[in-house]
């Protein structure tokens, strides 16, 4: 599944955390793939997974992980074979029977998850740059990558932003916009119906990667963005 990064970090981060931690609690393996952070030889990631036959992601620990993995997804991106590769070749590093969350902006999804069913998160929230960041991914994921986004409205002002971003998506991309409404989560609350509801409807539309390839590999450990904190979290 994914969620699209647009600068909106504020609330996509603890909306991010909470449909991880409903995910966890449904009893699945969750990795979120972070664009917005680098690979290191101290912190490696996705890269460093892509470039060994000997390391995959781990899901021995009950929780979920974050990985580094700006570098790992330009690659992918890259792939000259085409999107069908990328996605397998994703799927033989990635930990059986888990979720994988792409966290990532609109240009990479639409390269990676493009013409599929796949419907990624897009939220928006009362920020000012909110409605133009938001509305250039819409633009970006219907018209390049024929993706339609379930919108999540975070906003304080419940109307302002999602009416305007409806309103700029029906006059310029002939897109009706059906925003979700859900109260702009924290990371101390614990995930409530709505996020959990919004989880296993991310859930209906995900993709499925294949990673019949990956076998009798050493798992690779992660360390968290600084971004989300500690609580909570896990290595698998």
């Amino acid at each position: 599944m994914a969620m699209v990064s647009h600068g909106d970090e504020r609330v996509e981060l603890p909306l991010l955390w909470q449909l991880c931690m409903a995910l966890s609690e449904f009893g699945y393996a969750v990795t979120v793939l972070d664009a917005t952070a680098c690979e290191t030889d101290t912190n490696p990631g996705l890269e460093h997974m892509l470039n060994s036959s000997n390391w995959r992601a781990s899901s021995d620990d009950p929780f979920w992980t974050v990985v580094p993995s700006a570098l790992g997804l330009q690659t992918l991106c890259a792939c000259a074979q085409g999107q069908q590769a990328s996605l397998e070749r994703l799927g033989q590093v990635m930990p059986r029977d888990g979720v994988v969350i792409l966290y990532c902006n609109a240009e990479w999804l639409t390269t990676l998850i493009g013409n599929s069913h796949a419907s990624p998160l897009l939220a928006v929230s009362s920020m000012k740059t909110s409605l133009m960041t938001s509305y250039l991914a819409l633009k970006r994921l219907l018209k390049k990558g024929d993706l339609e986004p379930t919108v999540v409205n975070l906003a304080e002002d419940e109307r302002a932003v999602a009416a305007s971003l409806g309103e700029c998506a029906k006059n310029f991309l002939g897109y009706d916009v059906k925003p979700i409404r859900i109260a702009t989560p924290s990371f101390d609350n614990r995930p409530n119906a709505e996020v959990q509801s919004l989880a296993l409807r991310m859930l209906e539309n995900a993709l499925f990667l294949s990673n019949l390839e990956a076998s009798n590999v050493q798992p690779v450990h992660s360390s968290l963005h600084p971004a989300w904190g500690s609580q909570g979290f896990g290595s698998h």
